[in-house]
């Protein structure tokens, strides 16, 4: 029986796959790539720039963008079941966009495969705020700072933003335009920088909220430092 890999491709740039990434892409029978309404996937399109994929078997497998919990876990229980008749014959490697231990889908359907007798196995990689900070040139945290990670939207939002420490916000999707509108609220928009398309060609820095003027993509990453603007 072969093994699943959840493959971490990093952060854009192909230059930040890890060089075990590389060796169980290059080495696994098949690339199973996640997609969302049947679109080319973008973490494919970085792991074929570091890695060679060309003699690869490739399968798709498409995934919902919806919070329907019932329809998630039919969906998931689906791709389970078809990565696990792959595994029989093959090792499977997932090429996921950014460190597929935040926020990754592949971490519940990886339990599910295990479930059944398989084996399933993690790569680590850059995150996404990671390389946005080293596209910013500045720390998340230094000494005893606090990090905080935030999906927009989560339950106390708003008062998380209060708590003491950078705060990074990922999983804005099309609000991006409404979270800036809180933090311009909250006296923030000097302290906040925003990272749309972190090591793509088509990467935009802004050092601050002030410096962005039109709509933001799905691929954006807010930091915000510790002090307010008023501070």
């Amino acid at each position: 029986m072969g093994t699943l890999y959840g493959v971490s491709v990093g952060a854009g740039d192909p230059g930040l796959m890890t060089l075990r990434a590389v060796r169980i892409m290059e080495s696994c029978g098949v690339i199973a790539v996640p997609r969302t309404h049947g679109e080319n996937s973008l973490a494919l399109s970085i792991a074929e720039q570091a890695a060679d994929l060309s003699r690869k078997r490739k399968v798709y497998l498409d995934l919902p963008m919806c919070r329907d919990r019932e329809a998630l876990d039919r969906n998931y229980d689906e791709t389970a079941e078809m990565l696990c008749g792959l595994l029989e014959s093959d090792d499977v490697a997932v090429p996921t966009l950014g460190d597929i231990s935040v926020y990754s889908t592949f971490s519940r359907i990886a339990q599910r495969v295990e479930k059944r007798g398989f084996k399933a196995e993690i790569c680590a990689g850059v995150t996404s705020f990671s390389a946005a900070a080293d596209a910013l040139g500045k720390p998340l945290c230094l000494g005893s700072e606090p990090l905080h990670i935030l999906p927009y939207g989560c339950g106390d939002f708003e008062k998380l933003l209060d708590l003491s420490g950078t705060k990074v916000v990922m999983k804005t999707g099309s609000k991006s335009s409404e979270l800036i509108a809180l933090l311009r609220k909250k006296g923030l928009a000097l302290r906040t920088s925003v990272i749309e398309n972190c090591g793509l060609e088509n990467e935009r820095i802004f050092g601050s909220l002030d410096e962005v003027t039109d709509d933001l993509g799905y691929f954006t990453v807010f930091i915000i430092g510790e002090c307010s603007d008023e501070t």
